[in-house]
């Protein structure tokens, strides 16, 4: 089988057994088996399935499914940045594409399938293809959010406020400018050659976009609408004030620094984003009685004067992000 490179012009035949999997999970055995089982249900073999885990030990969970998967364990220090690192450096040569899943993902039968038709139908230099993750919102683009150039039609986009359009539940393929960490297929140099930072923090809110867009502005992204999968439906508990508070604040800082890492987004775009957003809960949170708007929006203030700080400075946040876990 001929070696994926750098030149173009060259195909590469992909076959199922070309894949390994990676499943960076902690604490949660309950979702790792339901996904080693759509796994085993899969309508092809896959080459490699490696769970990192870090937390509680679920290697009798996993060792049960290597009877009938090539499945490896693997502990770990927490972090979900680490542990896919970790199951990337355990690839070798006979790994030409990497799936990096989320453990609370589950994979229809022709899912698997699907994608790799679909990585051999197009441009030898596509670095990612995202799976279609069916059971959450499809991109919503109206008129009025359109007017006030906070989006656009398509799905997939990133916008120079830096803020992106939804690739979930596509109806066709689509070109994207970024991949969900959680649910996509990577050519393996790929990941080699673009090792993850791991940032410290507790939500890491642009984790994915920081990742897959730089590489979106060099090589073709996908989403491959057949090759579908399905995510947990999680019901949150009601938020604590000082959780509201956290994620507003760290929201904004993360985003700040998406922007000013990426000198083609705008932050004056960001903020301008961020200040209709401010708006709209303090009218939502007012009208429809949901208080626990009002105090995100005092952790979205919070962020703002402290990322304002960083940008008279001429400092990223990414001090503050690690300092605010």
């Amino acid at each position: 089988m001929q070696e994926v490179n750098d030149n173009k012009n060259t195909r590469t035949h992909y076959v199922s057994k070309d894949l390994a999997i990676i499943i960076p999970t902690k604490d949660r055995p309950n979702k790792v088996g339901r996904l080693l089982q759509s796994i085993k249900e899969l309508d092809c073999e896959v080459g490699r399935v490696i769970v990192v885990a870090s937390g509680q030990d679920i290697s009798d969970l996993v060792i049960e499914f290597s009877k009938i998967l090539p499945v490896e364990y693997y502990s770990s220090e927490s972090g979900q940045i680490k542990q896919r690192n970790k199951g990337i450096s355990l690839l070798n040569d006979s790994t030409k594409l990497v799936a990096t899943i989320d453990d609370d993902m589950f994979f229809y039968k022709t899912a698997v399938l699907e994608m790799i038709k679909f990585w051999n139908s197009i441009e030898p230099d596509t670095a990612g293809v995202g799976f279609n993750i069916v059971n959450k919102p499809s991109h919503r683009h109206t008129w009025l959010r359109g007017l006030f150039g906070v989006s656009v039609p398509e799905p997939g986009r990133v916008l120079k406020s830096g803020s992106n359009t939804s690739i979930c539940n596509v109806k066709q393929n689509i070109r994207s400018e970024w991949l969900n960490g959680g649910a996509t297929v990577w050519r393996q140099d790929i990941l080699k050659n673009h090792p993850h930072r791991e940032i410290i923090s507790r939500w890491a809110a642009y984790e994915d976009m920081i990742f897959s867009y730089p590489i979106g502005l060099v090589h073709p992204l996908y989403i491959c609408a057949t090759a579908t999968i399905k995510t947990e439906d999680v019901q949150l508990a009601k938020e604590s004030p000082k959780l509201s508070r956290y994620r507003g604040r760290t929201n904004f800082l993360w985003g700040i620094y998406f922007v000013q890492i990426n000198p083609q987004l705008s932050i004056a775009q960001f903020y301008y984003k961020k200040f209709l957003e401010i708006l709209v809960f303090l009218i939502k949170g007012l009208f429809r009685q949901e208080f626990h708007r009002f105090y995100l929006v005092m952790g979205m203030l919070s962020g703002f004067f402290l990322s304002l700080n960083c940008i008279i400075r001429k400092q990223n946040t990414i001090e503050l992000i690690e300092a605010k876990t």
